[in-house]
């Protein structure tokens, strides 16, 4: 697959898993399809692990890769730094995600608000019968599992997506061929990974990579500062 069709599939996916991070999380502070005061639900819900990490960060990397797909192809070089942001993104919603799983929900139990989940750390989730134990929201828990287990999931796939986009673009010849028309005594020709550059071609790579364009069957046809083709 061309770098071109893999920065749309791989921009459209993100935008999808990002609203479905975006939904759960919104699902997450109405168990029980109640709204509930900030002492009474869960940090790791609070903290918005779905809508900020898994959802906007991930959203706007899937936007920028999606547009510069379809409308503007000179932006796939700086969707390298957008990947980046989205897989932090993703990382973020994983890590508060697995907490969440493993200490259990806030919840009422015998006049207190508390985790009675956390103790012995994640036990609850292979004994249904702990679930039924809050007074208050009353399925809470399955309501967490359920939601955070996809929170999981999907967190999942968008680290895996932005993995092989980042892969995709450091071993894309054309990237490599606008930074060597840039300079041209800096990179042995022709260069097909990154493997043997040292930090300045790197950031060279970053910031001054913006203009390339594809030919037809995925074959890159190289522009030169001059706008001739190469």
């Amino acid at each position: 697959m061309d770098l071109k069709k893999c920065t749309r599939y791989v921009g459209l996916s993100l935008i999808s898993l990002s609203l479905v991070c975006i939904l759960a999380n919104s699902l997450l502070l109405v168990p029980d399809g109640k709204t509930w005061s900030s002492d009474q639900l869960s940090l790791h819900v609070l903290i918005l692990p779905g809508f900020i990490g898994g959802g906007l960060m991930v959203l706007w990397s899937g936007i920028v890769a999606a547009l510069a797909a379809v409308a503007h192809p000179d932006w796939i070089p700086h969707s390298f730094l957008c990947s980046i942001f989205g897989m932090l993104g993703a990382i973020y919603c994983l890590s508060v995600s697995g907490v969440g799983l493993r200490i259990g929900p806030k919840c009422f139990i015998n006049g207190e608000w508390d985790y009675h989940f956390q103790e012995p750390e994640g036990a609850y989730l292979k004994y249904n019968a702990y679930w039924n134990l809050c007074e208050e929201p009353l399925t809470v828990v399955p309501w967490n599992v359920t939601l955070l287990s996809l929170l999981v999931v999907a967190s999942c796939l968008e680290i895996v997506l932005c993995g092989v986009y980042l892969g995709s673009l450091l071993t894309e010849p054309p990237l490599t061929a606008r930074l060597y028309l840039l300079s041209p005594g800096l990179l042995p020709w022709p260069a097909h990974s990154l493997a043997h550059w040292n930090k300045r071609d790197v950031f060279l790579f970053l910031y001054l990579s913006p203009s390339l364009t594809w030919g037809n069957g995925g074959e890159g046809k190289y522009l030169s500062a001059g706008g001739s083709r190469k």
